[in-house]
């Protein structure tokens, strides 16, 4: 990592992220890449609440908070932006910033205030990218890269926010690297901004983390919500902001500062309009190998005009990442009346229309942190209807007690409860009262509480004489961690996971036993001896097991269809499936590349199995040649472009 890259995480952050959890969060990535993002349960975070809770707005540890959230695995960011006339700047400071020389009684506002109310904007996208592009090579493609609450009060006039995203803009007027700020009645209350605190500021430490993690292993889709504000008069900074009198113009959009060094990044609305008309285009979502194909059930198609469309379908990221190599959504939230006049038509091309990508549900909860009322789960429902549907779903994250020095360990049980119930969990409030620059280790407690799959500590490493001891996966159905998966030996006679690949949420139990190698003879006709996609499929299986008799009564692991038999640590779907992540084939250039099964698009299985090219493969290659970051015992750098 170069000395100047903004995207700086402390190694605090990092070591959370190592052997088995990098392990575990890849493979459940994995599992998810055909099927649509907009079916993604993935948490979100308020960085006003992760990082400003103190009321400090300092871009060094704003820095260091925002790269220790992106380090975690965390992928979607509530930001708050605050428009400060006085500078022309999106600033995520929430008072107007005077720069040095200027008239210290310079009067930005009007008389005319506004209650602090929202309003919605109107439809908006986005589009951004860095001065590093990636493009396919012949048959094989780089990848940009990736990013990741205490009890607090919330700061005077500072609106919460629901997903986060930031932005540098290119034209900074202020660098000064150390907080502003005043005394009296003329003077920034309880606020200490740093100037160069701007929208364009954190885009700068998104490119550099989006440069840094452009490989097929780490590579994920970042989520921004942005929370449009004026900024507070700086003779009343805590008072509701008054109506600008001078509004953003060309240079100084919001879309101006995301496309700034991440339009290359950036998945926008015209691109999903045009992709919806024609799924079948050359370069469409239906385009190239049928096992690359989006899995069923997530989205009605139709014809129009003689083209198979859809009014509802967002693509995989298996689409985005590998293929069209755009790792950045971007949408409004809300948007405050005093920025009602903001002419949002100037960003429809690049920024998604407000809570495009984000659809709020409310949810309560028992006293242990089950959910009793708001849950998608519903056990009889097999496919997506109305009441199931979990398309953006999003919920706050309540009641979550964890301390300083918390057990890694240990889930936050609301968060995970969620999860279960299709909702993201979003968490507006500031963890163990420390901000995740100067502690990180809460906001990885929140991070891991999401996860599905693996219980903490696995999946355990198999070994190296015997390869099939830990190199299969089964669902416990009891202990501490119901529904949850641990590694089995692959020859053990199990149950099987058996799915209807039409109907996502359609699971049986097998009746008779048998290996992993025999598990799909073990399935009914019409099923497929399967391993689920999303929390909500998961869920639908743990029902299914305990729904079987003879499964529930011996409280046995019910096998399902993932495996590293392949190679160590690399985890697939299919007993012949292939590990997609090239080792180093020479001492010269460590290499990650998308294995081109179509159109460099590298997946596992969803619904139907998906096979994967064969990895080269000495894992134990000599560490000759120069520096690789080191992935599960491999090493791996991005391809350059």
């Amino acid at each position: 990592m170069s000395d100047n890259n903004l995207y700086k995480p402390d190694q605090t952050a990092l070591d959370t992220v190592t052997e088995p959890w990098s392990e575990a969060l890849r493979a459940q990535r994995d599992l998810g890449l055909l099927v649509p993002i907009n079916f993604h349960v993935v948490p979100s975070i308020s960085l006003r609440a992760a990082c400003f809770n103190n009321y400090v707005y300092s871009d060094r540890a704003f820095q260091k908070c925002f790269s220790n959230l992106l380090a975690l695995g965390l992928r979607r960011f509530n930001v708050d932006v605050y428009w400060d006339q006085i500078r022309s700047q999106w600033s995520l400071c929430p008072v107007e910033i005077v720069p040095p020389g200027s008239d210290s009684n310079l009067n930005s506002s009007s008389s005319t205030s506004a209650s602090d109310s929202t309003s919605s904007p109107s439809s908006s996208s986005f589009s951004g990218s860095r001065s590093a592009t990636f493009t396919a090579r012949g048959t094989t493609t780089a990848l940009p890269s990736l990013v990741p609450p205490l009890t607090a009060t919330v700061e005077p006039r500072q609106a919460s926010s629901i997903s986060s995203s930031v932005s540098t803009s290119s034209t900074a007027s202020i660098t000064s690297s150390q907080p502003l700020s005043s005394t009296g009645g003329n003077g920034f209350g309880p606020y200490n901004c740093t100037a160069s605190l701007t929208l364009s500021y954190l885009t700068d430490i998104l490119s550099d983390f989006l440069d840094i993690t452009s490989t097929t292993t780490d590579a994920t889709v970042i989520f921004l919500l942005l929370n449009i504000h004026a900024a507070a008069p700086r003779s009343s900074p805590t008072s509701p902001a008054q109506q600008p009198t001078q509004l953003p113009n060309r240079g100084n959009f919001i879309s101006d500062a995301i496309n700034g060094n991440l339009s290359s990044n950036l998945y926008t609305p015209q691109k999903l309009e045009a992709q919806r008309a024609d799924l079948d285009d050359n370069d469409g979502w239906l385009s190239g190998d049928p096992d690359t194909h989006p899995a069923s059930g997530y989205y009605e198609t139709h014809q129009e005009n003689g083209q198979l469309a859809t009014s509802d379908g967002w693509p995989t990221e298996a689409f985005l990442v590998f293929r069209r190599v755009e790792r950045l959504i971007v949408s409004f939230g809300s948007i405050d009346p005093q920025m009602s006049n903001y002419n949002l038509t100037v960003d429809e091309s690049t920024i998604f229309s407000t809570d495009t990508i984000r659809q709020l549900r409310p949810a309560t909860f028992n006293p242990d942190g089950t959910i009793s009322s708001g849950c998608l789960f519903i056990p009889s429902e097999s496919s997506i209807t109305e009441t199931t549907n979990s398309s953006w779903a999003s919920a706050p994250a309540l009641d979550i007690n964890v301390s300083v020095n918390s057990d890694l360990q240990a889930p936050i049980p609301s968060v995970g409860n969620l999860t279960s119930c299709g909702l993201s969990a979003f968490l507006n409030t500031t963890l163990a009262n420390t901000t995740a620059d100067q502690n990180p280790l809460p906001y990885a407690v929140f991070m891991r509480s999401s996860m599905w799959t693996f219980i903490p500590g696995e999946p355990s490493n198999g070994t190296v004489d015997n390869n099939t001891i830990g190199r299969c996966t089964a669902m416990l159905t009891n202990g501490s961690y119901p529904g949850r998966w641990r590694t089995v030996d692959c020859t053990n006679p199990l149950r099987a996971a058996c799915q209807n690949t039409s109907v996502p949420y359609r699971w049986e139990i097998s009746s008779e036993r048998g290996s992993y190698g025999n598990a799909q003879s073990l399935c009914p006709p019409g099923l497929r001896f399967s391993v689920p996609h999303t929390p909500l499929e998961n869920s639908h299986l743990y029902a299914a097991a305990l729904a079987s008799e003879s499964a529930s009564q011996n409280h046995e692991p019910i096998l399902v269809n993932l495996n590293s038999l392949d190679v160590e640590d690399c985890w697939v779907s299919g007993e012949n499936a292939t590990c997609p992540y090239l080792p180093p084939t020479d001492t010269d250039r460590a290499r990650v590349v998308v294995v081109p099964t179509v159109a460099a698009v590298i997946i596992f299985v969803c619904a139907a199995l998906t096979f994967f090219v064969k990895c080269a493969a000495n894992r134990r290659e000599d560490k000759r040649g120069r520096r690789r970051r080191m992935v599960g015992g491999w090493e791996y750098e991005g391809v350059p472009s």
